[in-house]
């Protein structure tokens, strides 16, 4: 059986990293801030861009289908923002040197595996 997502249970996986290390420490902007999507896309899992000055985290349930992916797009996807919240990114860069840091600490507190982040 695929996970039926929606919007409520992007923003409580969002919350429950909100609250954990590294995550906490972060100054991310709380979930009613962010505009969450459920998309059905079944070659993207996920994606964070800004519009309008609005974060929008889009989480797709033609790729996603246990709580353990879920969760770790949504983690992928939050340090997306963070890095946006921190002009971190670099144009053209999506995954460059800061968010491969900041991803190896992720991984190792929430037990994701680094080559698939």
């Amino acid at each position: 059986m695929t996970l039926p997502l929606n919007t409520e249970m992007l923003a409580a996986a969002y919350d429950y990293f909100a609250a954990s290390v590294p995550f906490n420490s972060w100054n991310l902007p709380p979930s009613e801030e962010v505009k969450f999507i459920v998309i059905r896309d079944p070659h993207t899992a996920g994606y964070h861009k800004m519009v309008d000055g609005k974060h929008i985290i889009g989480i797709s349930s033609g790729s996603i289908g246990r709580t353990y992916s879920l969760m770790e797009v949504m983690a992928h996807e939050m340090i997306h923002t963070h890095q946006r919240e921190t002009s971190m990114e670099t144009k053209g860069a999506v995954h460059n040197s800061a968010f491969q840091k900041l991803a190896e600490r992720v991984c190792k507190v929430h037990g994701f595996d680094p080559l698939l982040f």
